[in-house]
């Protein structure tokens, strides 16, 4: 995937891809101004485990006017219309968690948002791993084994058994006509690769979780956006200027096609 045109689609992750880090929410202003350009060259589609409100309002106020998925693959919306990808709601599984693990977990603001997928901050101090562990026990024991957990870097998020990027992707795909074999998709976290079942290119900021570095068809050389940015240079798209040469080099000398 070395030129321009052979790239049809874009699908980004949210949080640690488009923020400048993979610890706080602050979005690139230089690489914002440069994914405007993308979308009118092709559509640039979010795939993201926030609440679809903060997506599509991200998405608006970005003026990228195509498909977002939300909710890890649960919710597609795309020109007024909101697209039920899940079928079973996690909410009872979270009340759980949300009573019984106060000292471990804080409940996501969106949570009141959400329909399907719900998130939980881990408190400072705790291991995500031991809690991880202690979530899984206490959904085991009352009887909502069928809940997925899964561990953004963000938030640990209860998943129904459908829960996928990959679907809700395929489904996004699908809206605006995009061929997997042409599309890229890049994220920062084990969550992401979920996205690579779409059929799709898959690509890792360096920062990512190595999980999903493992699987990526490419590795950008550098961390979150600076890493997208990156990544946009190499394809010949309008790109921040503040890309490396040097990065350039070493993405293209890695382009796995």
């Amino acid at each position: 995937m070395a030129a321009a045109g052979r790239v049809c689609c874009l699908a980004l992750d949210v949080d640690g891809t488009l923020t400048i880090s993979r610890t706080g929410f602050r979005l690139d202003l230089g690489l914002v101004e440069a994914l405007r350009l993308v979308a009118g060259e092709v559509p640039v589609i979010l795939v993201t485990g926030n609440s679809l409100p903060v997506a599509a309002g991200l998405a608006r106020y970005l003026d990228i006017r195509h498909p977002v998925v939300a909710e890890n693959g649960c919710l597609v919306y795309h020109a007024g219309r909101i697209i039920h990808v899940c079928r079973r709601s996690t909410r009872g599984a979270a009340k759980l968690l949300s009573e019984k693990l106060k000292g471990l977990l804080e409940p996501s603001w969106q949570n009141r948002f959400r329909v399907y997928d719900y998130a939980f901050t881990v408190r400072r101090g705790v291991s995500p791993r031991e809690v991880i562990a202690e979530a899984r026990r206490l959904l085991d024991a009352n009887g909502y084994s069928w809940v997925r957990l899964g561990f953004s870097g963000y938030a640990l998020h209860t998943k129904p058994p459908e829960a996928s990027k990959a679907r809700g992707l395929q489904t996004a795909m699908r809206l605006r006509g995009c061929r997997p074999g042409c599309t890229l998709a890049v994220g920062d976290s084990v969550l992401d690769a979920e996205m690579s079942e779409a059929g799709v290119h898959l690509a890792a900021v360096s920062n990512a979780d190595p999980g999903l570095k493992h699987i990526a068809d490419l590795v950008s050389c550098g961390p979150s956006s600076q890493g997208v940015a990156a990544l946009l240079m190499m394809l010949g798209m309008p790109a921040p200027s503040g890309a490396g040469r040097e990065c350039i080099a070493s993405l293209a000398g890695h382009d796995p096609s």
